[in-house]
């Protein structure tokens, strides 16, 4: 859409534009250049919320994120390898403390953490009245298929796919992990809601899957993995940053060194969270149109609350990464 007012019987360009969302100079009247900047990234937030492309929003951020955890990787295996750390020694330790494929089943009651106090305990409540019922000797399975609200867990009967640690947050992990096969967790608190838990199965990871994550655990009990690359990038690399970055994961991939499935999943949830939570405290959703972004960014901007200004503040930190996805145009203010 694009806003525009007519003077001296010309139209005017608009004063912001990002996407395909303007604003005319009527409507910013009194914004200073940095409010503007401001206004500009909350409307291109706004855009990707409306059309569900977070994601995509997202990217070059998931993949810095990935690239330091596969530095990290590669920071692990030099330290190893500088203090003699074979795979035959690693597989000795990995065999006392292995890392574990879960296969859970559980009952959902949707509430998550920003609801209000009145909608939190009716679901904990819900929750509480089925543990009863599983006390009582129900079945859980049954159970799960006409309680559960996650989407789709009457099919399923509340089973999930087999998980490593990372593909599910951390107090459905622990939680799970607590578990023997057979038992029934208490009542679980997570971000989406509370949970009702029984663990169905639970295999070792075989050591050369589990190797990556392991190793990164051995390191750091080793010595500082950070300073054993400083000084190889001291070694190896140039003297500019990211000359040195470039140089460590070249090598890395040289090594054919990976991210586990797991942890990319979980940087991926991480993301989610913390777009789920801006639009939250903005005010965006899915579906809006231009001139609904227009108006909502703009509401975004006066929001005086606590948690809308953190979120604007977070936002701004992620400039670059916003106009890599909507180009920005903002023109100096008149007057």
């Amino acid at each position: 859409m694009l806003v525009a007012f007519t003077g001296c019987g010309e139209t005017a360009p608009p004063a912001i534009t990002v996407g395909a969302v303007s604003f005319a100079e009527d409507e910013l009247l009194g914004l200073s250049p940095a409010r503007r900047v401001t206004l500009a990234q909350l409307t291109a937030l706004a855009l990707a919320v409306a059309d569900s492309s977070t994601d995509q929003l997202g990217e070059p951020l998931l993949e810095k994120w990935e690239n330091d955890r596969l530095l990290d990787i590669f920071a692990a295996e030099l330290t190893l390898q500088k203090n003699g750390v074979d795979d035959a020694v690693l597989k000795a330790q990995y065999l006392t403390d292995p890392e574990w494929e879960l296969t859970v089943r559980h009952i959902l009651f949707f509430s998550e953490r920003w609801r209000d106090p009145l909608h939190r305990t009716a679901a904990r409540a819900k929750a509480a009245r089925a543990m009863e019922l599983l006390n009582e000797g129900a079945d859980f399975a049954e159970t799960a298929m006409q309680l559960s609200e996650e989407p789709g867990a009457e099919g399923r009967q509340g089973l999930l796919t087999p998980g490593r640690e990372g593909f599910w947050v951390p107090e459905f992990w622990d939680a799970a992990l607590a578990l023997q096969p057979g038992e029934i967790s208490p009542v679980t608190e997570t971000q989406y809601g509370y949970h009702i838990l029984r663990l169905e199965d639970r295999e070792m990871v075989p050591f050369h899957e589990a190797r990556t994550v392991f190793s990164r655990a051995v390191a750091n009990r080793i010595e500082d993995p950070r300073v054993t690359l400083e000084t190889w990038l001291d070694d190896n690399a140039g003297e500019t940053e990211g000359t040195r970055h470039s140089k460590a994961l070249t090598e890395s991939v040289r090594l054919e060194l990976k991210v586990p499935a797991g942890e990319i999943t979980d940087l991926a949830r991480v993301w989610d969270e913390i777009t789920y939570r801006w639009s939250n405290a903005l005010g965006f959703r899915y579906g809006l149109g231009t001139s609904e972004i227009a108006d909502a960014a703009l509401g975004a901007l006066a929001n005086s609350s606590q948690n809308a200004t953190i979120a604007r503040n977070e936002l701004a930190e992620h400039d670059a990464m916003l106009r890599a996805r909507y180009e920005f145009i903002l023109a100096s203010p008149q007057g």
